[in-house]
């Protein structure tokens, strides 16, 4: 029965579908096979936002700026592919479209690796090449981070400039009308804090007219995503675990994208490989504890709440939904 979910050949696994079918084989005999990875292809940002744990003005930062070689990307996409992920994400606390081989990045995951590419950005790097790379991979899903309405609280907020990241957005937007394209999914995100509290109203009402989605995420306290008594329901094990894996730059393989200074180092994915740290003793010990009800080492687990989520109101507009849990408020155009 084991070798059904064991790696099968180059030519099987470069369907999606099959990848996922021996994913959920796996789980069902009990091995934490991931759907998604997090690969951070740079730390480095130009934006010093407020709210930032990496490079806001207040955030002292231990971790070296690097970016991710094409050739250690590709390594590590194939051994991704081998385990039946589907989903890759080439972010994580840098600016990723500061990469110098981002267009090579994006066609190489999609075209080569057959994954599902999906990311966030600051937008001040939309050109019209960018754009390009963007429709011909077939990215699925890219999230514009704009944390303000005006121009000066946005500035205030980011230190970047909003006519130049709304220039971008609206170019991509028309380009994809053009080619008539459905993907990529567009959506703005912004960060509710008290400079930006009294725009969000009005940042709603005016971006969901011209994008698909509209974010409104909770301020990260600390590291982790503490709401405190804003939770009400029971915790349960953290899917990030089971779900997600997250490497940085320079290999280092994390528990989760909240960990931004490498606290909770597995172990480099330069000396052993992705299978071996994400299923190692480090990974399964932290797995373990939490289905024992154990949240905490690694510590920043321990009032983290990147566990929660899931719809718990949603209310039909006609044209829209709206849907809401204590970490996010989403809007979605029909």
């Amino acid at each position: 029965m084991r070798a059904l979910y064991q790696p099968w050949s180059d030519d099987f696994l470069t369907t999606k579908r099959i990848r996922s079918f021996q994913t959920r084989v796996a789980r069902i005999m009990g091995e934490s096979r991931p759907v998604s990875m997090q690969l951070e292809i740079t730390n480095a940002c130009n934006f010093r936002c407020l709210m930032c744990p990496f490079h806001g003005p207040e955030k002292a930062s231990n971790r070296p700026i690097g970016c991710l070689q094409v050739a250690d990307y590709r390594s590590l996409l194939e051994q991704f592919r081998e385990m039946g992920g589907t989903f890759l994400i080439p972010q994580g606390a840098g600016e990723s479209f500061l990469h110098p081989d981002i267009g090579e990045m994006l066609t190489i995951a999609t075209a080569d690796m057959d994954l599902d590419v999906g990311l966030n950005t600051n937008g001040s790097h939309m050109s019209d090449e960018i754009i390009r790379t963007i429709l011909d991979c077939g990215v699925k899903e890219i999230g514009f981070s704009i944390d303000a309405l005006d121009p000066e609280t946005f500035h205030r907020i980011t230190g970047g400039d909003l006519a130049q990241v709304e220039e971008g957005i609206d170019l991509l937007i028309a380009r994809r009308r053009e080619r008539r394209q459905r993907l990529p999914l567009i959506r703005v995100l912004i960060v509710e804090q008290a400079e930006n509290r009294e725009e969000i109203p009005e940042f709603v009402s005016r971006w969901i007219s011209r994008v698909d989605e509209v974010v409104v995420q909770a301020l990260r306290v600390e590291a982790g995503r503490t709401l405190g008594e804003r939770r009400k329901e029971k915790r349960r094990p953290c899917r990030h675990l089971i779900d997600t894996i997250f490497v940085q730059w320079d290999g280092q393989m994390v528990v989760c994208c909240e960990d931004w200074e490498s606290v909770t180092g597995v172990g480099n994915v330069f000396e052993s490989s992705l299978r071996e740290l994400w299923l190692g003793p480090v990974m399964n010990a932290y797995r373990d504890a939490q289905r024992r009800g154990i949240w905490a080492p690694p510590e920043i687990c321990r009032r983290c709440d990147a566990w929660a989520g899931g719809v718990e109101t949603t209310i039909d507009f006609g044209d829209r939904v709206q849907t809401a849990s204590a970490l996010t408020r989403v809007w979605r155009r029909k």
